[in-house]
């Protein structure tokens, strides 16, 4: 596969750029990925943990995303960059086209499931869900979408 084209090689490039490191070869990131087929995004070999980004994040996220999946049939429609935002823009308050913000809000002190839905530059409409626990964020496409 083209790196160009791979859109976890993408993400793991923006998340190296972000933390101020460098991202790992291309064929050194395939290598080391623990399922090749996997797009569950904490399966990537990332820079450290510990290692300071390049900006400062503004304010505070609302919630914890815990573990973030992005389904590969999203990865293939949208952009990398575009997913990122988007998660960003979930975890910040934003959700986006959903058509019930208040219902997040309710979510919120209840703790219950986030919804937030996004479009791609390409016309492409996706989801970023996260679970009731917290212990999971996933990117997807709605049943019956895509």
């Amino acid at each position: 596969m083209d790196p160009a084209q791979d859109p976890l090689y993408r993400l793991h490039q923006m998340r190296a750029e972000r933390l101020g490191e460098v991202a790992l070869p291309y064929e050194k990131f395939r290598a080391t990925l623990v399922r090749k087929d996997s797009t569950e995004i904490n399966l990537l070999v990332l820079p450290a943990a510990d290692a300071k980004p390049k900006a400062e994040i503004t304010s505070k996220p609302l919630f914890n995303l815990g573990s973030l999946c992005v389904l590969e049939n999203v990865a293939d429609a949208v952009p990398p960059d575009e997913i990122l935002r988007a998660v960003e823009r979930h975890a910040h308050g934003d959700w986006g086209l959903f058509d019930d913000p208040a219902q997040n809000t309710l979510a919120l002190r209840k703790r219950s499931w986030l919804f937030s839905t996004y479009q791609s530059s390409g016309a492409v409409r996706f989801w970023v869900v996260t679970t009731p626990d917290r212990a999971m964020t996933f990117v997807m496409f709605r049943k019956g979408e895509r």
